[in-house]
Order: structure tokens, then sequence, then C-alpha cells
């Protein structure tokens, strides 16, 4: 009697461990690709233009005596104090 209980209590276990992972699956497949295609930028949907046509651009005259408005990189102004940090990039300050 005690084994055929067994039998049935893992029996049990099994369906319920089977149908909870086809659960899992079936359910998390359909609501991925809903919330990729809902929460995907606009711009990742335009098509990369051909590189024919960013030649032209980048070869343009206009395009090249484009300047930037700021640099990209704004120099660090420290004072002679300490150490110095070899991993940061500074400008020390002027004496005057």
């Amino acid at each position: 009697m005690k084994i055929k209980k067994d039998y049935i209590l893992l029996l049990f276990l099994l369906v319920i461990i089977v149908f909870t992972i086809y659960f899992l699956i079936s359910s998390s497949q359909p609501s991925a690709s809903v919330v990729v295609n809902d929460y995907r930028p606009a711009y990742l949907s335009e098509p990369i233009p051909p590189l024919e046509e960013l030649e032209v651009i980048i070869n343009n005259p206009k395009f090249q005596e484009m300047k930037y408005t700021q640099s990209f990189f704004r120099p660090v102004l420290v004072e002679k104090k300490g150490r110095v940090n070899p991993f940061m990039p500074f400008v020390a300050k002027e004496e005057e």
C-alpha cells in the first residue's frame, strides 16, 4: 500500500512540474515578441542607407565645412597640489 501512495504522489508531482514548465514556456514566448515590438524605438525600424549615398554626403563640401560648436572633451583644471593621477588627463592651472 505504501508503494502505491508514493507512486501516485510521484506521478502527481511530475504532472504538476510538467504543466508548470509548459505554462511558463507557452506564456513567455508571445509576450516577449510583443514587448520587443511595442518598446522598440522608431529609429531602429528605419533602413540603413546604402554606402554610395553615405559617400555622397561625406564628400559634400558643406558637410566637410561643418564645425563642432563644443569640443568633445573639456580639459579638467587642477591645482598643482598632491600627486598626479596618471589615469585622468588634465591641464594644470597656469600660475600668474
